[in-house]
Protein backbone atom coordinates (compact mmCIF):
# COMPACT_ATOMS: atom_id res chain seq x y z
CA UNK A 1 0.00 0.00 0.00
CA UNK A 2 1.19 3.66 -1.23
CA UNK A 3 0.80 6.36 1.93
CA UNK A 4 0.39 10.20 0.96
CA UNK A 5 0.22 12.02 4.15
CA UNK A 6 -0.27 16.08 5.06
CA UNK A 7 2.46 16.00 7.11
CA UNK A 8 2.47 19.87 7.67
CA UNK A 9 -1.31 20.23 8.66
CA UNK A 10 -1.00 17.54 11.41
CA UNK A 11 1.89 19.07 12.62
CA UNK A 12 -0.60 22.57 12.69
CA UNK A 13 -3.29 20.72 14.39
CA UNK A 14 -0.96 19.37 16.79
CA UNK A 15 0.20 22.60 18.26
CA UNK A 16 -3.28 23.55 18.07
CA UNK A 17 -3.98 21.24 20.38
CA UNK A 18 -1.28 22.01 22.65
CA UNK A 19 -1.53 25.84 22.98
CA UNK A 20 -5.59 25.45 23.35
CA UNK A 21 -4.53 22.82 26.38
CA UNK A 22 -2.43 25.29 28.01
CA UNK A 23 -4.98 28.14 27.38
CA UNK A 24 -7.49 25.93 28.75
CA UNK A 25 -6.00 24.87 31.86
CA UNK A 26 -4.77 28.77 32.58
CA UNK A 27 -8.23 30.17 32.33
CA UNK A 28 -9.62 27.35 34.68
CA UNK A 29 -7.26 28.15 36.96
CA UNK A 30 -7.72 31.83 36.53
CA UNK A 31 -11.31 31.25 37.24
CA UNK A 32 -10.91 29.13 40.35
CA UNK A 33 -8.15 31.51 41.75
CA UNK A 34 -10.50 34.45 41.69
CA UNK A 35 -13.22 32.63 43.77
CA UNK A 36 -11.26 32.03 46.67
CA UNK A 37 -11.90 35.57 47.80
CA UNK A 38 -15.77 36.25 46.21
CA UNK A 39 -17.12 39.15 45.59
CA UNK A 40 -19.87 39.75 43.08
CA UNK A 41 -17.51 41.05 40.34
CA UNK A 42 -15.25 38.19 41.22
CA UNK A 43 -17.81 35.35 41.41
CA UNK A 44 -19.46 36.92 37.50
CA UNK A 45 -15.78 36.83 36.02
CA UNK A 46 -14.53 32.78 37.62
CA UNK A 47 -18.03 31.87 36.37
CA UNK A 48 -17.53 33.11 32.41
CA UNK A 49 -13.80 32.09 32.72
CA UNK A 50 -15.43 28.10 33.64
CA UNK A 51 -17.38 28.58 30.61
CA UNK A 52 -14.86 30.14 28.49
CA UNK A 53 -12.44 27.49 30.04
CA UNK A 54 -14.62 24.60 29.31
CA UNK A 55 -15.08 25.40 25.89
CA UNK A 56 -11.11 26.04 25.37
CA UNK A 57 -10.76 22.50 26.72
CA UNK A 58 -13.52 20.84 23.99
CA UNK A 59 -11.39 22.49 21.07
CA UNK A 60 -8.03 21.30 22.85
CA UNK A 61 -9.61 17.85 23.11
CA UNK A 62 -10.86 17.62 19.86
CA UNK A 63 -7.34 18.43 18.20
CA UNK A 64 -5.00 16.34 20.79
CA UNK A 65 -7.57 13.37 20.45
CA UNK A 66 -7.09 13.29 16.21
CA UNK A 67 -3.43 14.77 16.00
CA UNK A 68 -1.50 15.09 19.65
CA UNK A 69 -2.56 11.27 20.60
CA UNK A 70 0.49 8.36 19.98
CA UNK A 71 -0.43 6.69 17.86
CA UNK A 72 -2.66 8.29 16.33
CA UNK A 73 -5.46 7.08 14.58
CA UNK A 74 -4.39 7.11 10.78
CA UNK A 75 -1.16 5.46 12.33
CA UNK A 76 -2.98 2.52 13.31
CA UNK A 77 -5.06 2.02 10.06
CA UNK A 78 -2.11 2.71 7.63
CA UNK A 79 -0.09 0.26 9.83
CA UNK A 80 -3.01 -2.16 9.75
CA UNK A 81 -3.71 -1.80 5.60
CA UNK A 82 0.59 -1.76 5.32
CA UNK A 83 0.23 -4.98 4.01
CA UNK A 84 -2.16 -4.29 1.44
CA UNK A 85 -0.73 -4.32 -2.32
CA UNK A 86 0.18 -1.28 -4.46
CA UNK A 87 -3.12 -1.25 -5.92
CA UNK A 88 -4.44 0.56 -2.79
CA UNK A 89 -3.55 4.40 -1.90
CA UNK A 90 -4.44 5.34 1.55
CA UNK A 91 -4.76 9.53 1.93
CA UNK A 92 -4.24 11.01 5.15
CA UNK A 93 -5.15 14.51 5.58
CA UNK A 94 -4.68 15.19 1.62
CA UNK A 95 -8.38 14.87 0.16
CA UNK A 96 -12.17 15.94 1.09
CA UNK A 97 -12.19 13.76 4.36
CA UNK A 98 -9.33 12.99 6.83
CA UNK A 99 -8.64 9.13 5.34
CA UNK A 100 -9.48 7.90 2.56
CA UNK A 101 -8.12 4.81 0.78
CA UNK A 102 -8.43 4.35 -2.89
CA UNK A 103 -8.48 0.97 -3.87
CA UNK A 104 -8.76 -1.10 -7.42
CA UNK A 105 -12.35 -1.48 -6.84
CA UNK A 106 -13.64 1.52 -4.72
CA UNK A 107 -13.50 4.23 -2.55
CA UNK A 108 -12.93 3.67 1.18
CA UNK A 109 -13.44 6.46 3.63
CA UNK A 110 -12.39 5.41 7.37
CA UNK A 111 -14.01 6.69 9.77
CA UNK A 112 -12.26 6.16 13.48
CA UNK A 113 -14.87 5.52 16.38
CA UNK A 114 -13.17 6.28 19.67
CA UNK A 115 -16.33 5.01 21.97
CA UNK A 116 -15.95 2.41 24.62
CA UNK A 117 -18.66 -0.30 26.03
CA UNK A 118 -20.92 -2.13 23.54
CA UNK A 119 -21.84 -0.64 20.34
CA UNK A 120 -24.91 -1.53 18.03
CA UNK A 121 -27.54 -1.00 15.83
CA UNK A 122 -31.01 -1.10 16.48
CA UNK A 123 -32.73 1.55 14.26
CA UNK A 124 -29.78 3.89 15.63
CA UNK A 125 -26.25 3.11 16.82
CA UNK A 126 -26.33 2.62 20.54
CA UNK A 127 -23.48 2.59 22.87
CA UNK A 128 -23.99 0.79 26.17
CA UNK A 129 -21.71 1.06 29.13
CA UNK A 130 -18.26 3.41 29.01
CA UNK A 131 -16.79 5.80 31.15
CA UNK A 132 -19.44 8.35 32.07
CA UNK A 133 -16.50 11.15 32.47
CA UNK A 134 -15.07 10.40 28.99
CA UNK A 135 -17.87 10.11 27.42
CA UNK A 136 -19.04 13.67 29.03
CA UNK A 137 -15.75 15.18 27.99
CA UNK A 138 -15.74 13.96 24.30
CA UNK A 139 -13.15 11.38 24.26
CA UNK A 140 -15.20 8.35 24.42
CA UNK A 141 -18.56 8.85 23.42
CA UNK A 142 -20.06 7.45 20.00
CA UNK A 143 -21.15 10.51 18.68
CA UNK A 144 -23.60 10.39 15.46
CA UNK A 145 -21.83 7.55 12.95
CA UNK A 146 -24.92 8.21 10.47
CA UNK A 147 -25.01 11.27 10.50
CA UNK A 148 -20.46 11.75 9.94
CA UNK A 149 -20.94 8.86 7.48
CA UNK A 150 -23.77 10.85 5.36
CA UNK A 151 -21.27 13.84 5.30
CA UNK A 152 -18.17 12.51 4.76
CA UNK A 153 -19.89 10.57 1.42
CA UNK A 154 -21.12 13.86 0.51
CA UNK A 155 -17.93 15.73 0.46
CA UNK A 156 -16.35 12.93 -1.61
CA UNK A 157 -19.12 12.56 -3.85
CA UNK A 158 -18.86 16.36 -4.40
CA UNK A 159 -14.93 15.91 -5.08
CA UNK A 160 -15.55 13.41 -7.75
CA UNK A 161 -18.53 15.04 -9.44
CA UNK A 162 -16.62 18.38 -9.44
CA UNK A 163 -13.40 16.27 -11.36
CA UNK A 164 -14.70 13.02 -13.07
CA UNK A 165 -17.14 12.27 -15.88
CA UNK A 166 -20.22 10.70 -14.69
CA UNK A 167 -19.11 7.24 -16.18
CA UNK A 168 -15.91 7.55 -14.33
CA UNK A 169 -16.99 8.17 -10.88
CA UNK A 170 -16.50 4.43 -8.94
CA UNK A 171 -17.77 3.02 -6.22
CA UNK A 172 -17.68 4.58 -2.54
CA UNK A 173 -17.93 2.92 0.94
CA UNK A 174 -17.58 3.66 4.39
CA UNK A 175 -16.63 1.69 7.28
CA UNK A 176 -16.45 2.65 11.14
CA UNK A 177 -13.26 1.74 13.13
CA UNK A 178 -12.87 0.88 16.15
CA UNK A 179 -10.30 2.07 18.06
CA UNK A 180 -11.06 1.75 21.84
CA UNK A 181 -9.54 -1.62 23.72
CA UNK A 182 -12.28 -0.95 26.37
CA UNK A 183 -15.06 -1.52 22.90
CA UNK A 184 -16.69 -4.65 21.81
CA UNK A 185 -18.71 -4.98 18.55
CA UNK A 186 -22.39 -6.08 19.67
CA UNK A 187 -25.30 -7.03 17.17
CA UNK A 188 -24.46 -4.72 14.06
CA UNK A 189 -26.14 -6.87 11.83
CA UNK A 190 -29.04 -4.20 10.16
CA UNK A 191 -26.58 -1.74 10.53
CA UNK A 192 -26.57 0.45 7.54
CA UNK A 193 -22.49 0.93 7.85
CA UNK A 194 -19.99 -1.93 8.36
CA UNK A 195 -17.89 -1.13 11.81
CA UNK A 196 -14.86 -3.51 12.15
CA UNK A 197 -11.98 -3.28 15.35
CA UNK A 198 -9.27 -1.59 13.83
CA UNK A 199 -7.36 -5.30 14.10
CA UNK A 200 -9.71 -6.35 11.61
CA UNK A 201 -9.50 -3.59 9.02
CA UNK A 202 -7.76 -4.52 6.66
CA UNK A 203 -9.66 -8.47 6.17
CA UNK A 204 -12.59 -6.59 6.16
CA UNK A 205 -11.44 -4.28 3.15
CA UNK A 206 -10.77 -7.44 1.57
CA UNK A 207 -13.41 -9.09 2.14
CA UNK A 208 -15.77 -6.68 0.24
CA UNK A 209 -13.14 -6.07 -2.81
CA UNK A 210 -13.29 -9.54 -3.24
CA UNK A 211 -16.66 -10.20 -3.71
CA UNK A 212 -16.63 -7.86 -6.36
CA UNK A 213 -15.73 -8.29 -10.35
CA UNK A 214 -16.07 -4.10 -10.95
CA UNK A 215 -12.72 -2.73 -11.27
CA UNK A 216 -11.88 1.31 -11.36
CA UNK A 217 -10.45 2.02 -14.93
CA UNK A 218 -6.75 2.38 -14.58
CA UNK A 219 -7.14 5.49 -16.54
CA UNK A 220 -9.45 6.81 -14.00
CA UNK A 221 -7.79 5.55 -10.99
CA UNK A 222 -4.68 7.16 -12.08
CA UNK A 223 -6.71 10.30 -12.39
CA UNK A 224 -7.81 10.36 -8.98
CA UNK A 225 -4.61 9.27 -7.52
CA UNK A 226 -3.15 12.67 -8.84
CA UNK A 227 -6.26 14.83 -8.12
CA UNK A 228 -5.68 13.97 -4.38
CA UNK A 229 -1.81 14.00 -4.13
CA UNK A 230 -1.91 17.64 -5.48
Amino acid sequence: MKLVINEKLIKRNKLIGNITSFVGIAILAAGLILNLKPTTTRTLISFVALIVGFIVAQVSTYFVGRFGRNPRFDEIISDNLSKLNNSYTFYVYRGPVPMLLVGPSRIWITIPIAASGEISYDKKWRQRGGSFLMKLFGQENLGRPSVDVKSREKQIHEFLDKNLEENEIPPVRSILVSFNPKASIGDVENAPTTIVESSALRRGIRKFDRKTDEEIHPDVLEKINKLLAE
